[in-house]
């Protein structure tokens, strides 16, 4: 009976979470950038000014990726926990829950905490660098925070309220420098094809120094997935393996 109370406490949460994502996409999508661009294009206009180039729109921002990431992790689980929660143990089952693990190990835990670690590490340096005080005329203060600092303690209740296995080290890191190359890419195109800097330290790094950051930058999210697996592991030391959870993905 408790272990059923909780299978239902963990999925009312996963469909609230994925409420709150969807609300602030929306919230974000339609009200505040519609505003902020507004707002930027008339500021261009009075200064007689061309309006620069907006190709890729908010994809350019990490924070928009893993609001995505986010979102499509707390989907997924609603998606679980209603195959679960039907009986169903067939190999579709089983591939469900691995996926589930598999993308929190690889992408949903270290990619959030990543924009979370990044944007208060540069807010207590020069808060202008990441967030300038004119959006504070646009963005809610609730909203700055869903975007850069709650999802991080979400993050951790979810892997301390259920039990998840991880992917072989391999392949989550695998999965996770996926994405972290993927992005890189994406904002180097931007900035060499289209001359939009997402960040303009980027182009001025070249050579030794690009190859650097490069390096730290892998050797970051390395690290940030190797945190979220001793997170993990540390919140069921102890634990028998679930009925609720099936093989990892290898």
């Amino acid at each position: 009976m408790a272990s059923q109370l909780a299978i239902a406490f963990c999925t009312m949460a996963h469909v609230v979470l994925l409420g709150c994502y969807f609300y602030t996409g929306f919230i974000y999508k339609f009200e505040v950038v519609e505003k902020l661009h507004g707002h930027r294009i008339r500021a261009f206009q009075r200064a007689g000014l061309r309006p620069p180039n907006s190709f890729g729109g908010d994809l350019k921002f990490l924070t928009i990726w893993n609001l995505i990431f986010q979102t499509f992790y707390f989907f997924w689980c609603c998606v679980t926990d209603l195959v679960l929660t039907s009986g169903s143990r067939s190999p579709i089952a089983k591939k469900f829950v691995a996926f589930r693990d598999w993308f929190l190990a690889a992408v949903a835990f270290p990619i959030g905490t990543l924009v979370v670690s990044m944007f208060w590490a540069i807010w207590a340096v020069d808060r202008e660098l990441v967030f300038p005080k004119e959006l504070d005329e646009f963005f809610p203060p609730w909203l700055n925070h869903v975007l850069h600092t709650t999802v991080l303690p979400i993050l951790l209740i979810e892997m301390f309220l259920v039990q998840h296995k991880l992917p072989s080290r391999k392949v989550g890191v695998m999965g996770t420098l996926f994405v972290g190359l993927s992005y890189l890419l994406w904002v180097l195109y931007l900035g060499y094809a289209m001359d939009i800097w997402v960040y303009p330290v980027l182009k001025v790094l070249s050579g030794f120094y690009f190859g650097l950051f490069l390096t730290v930058s892998a050797f970051f999210l390395l690290g940030l997935y190797i945190v979220g697996e001793k997170i993990s592991e540390f919140c069921w030391r102890g634990y028998p393996d679930s009925d609720y959870e099936f093989t990892k993905i290898d």
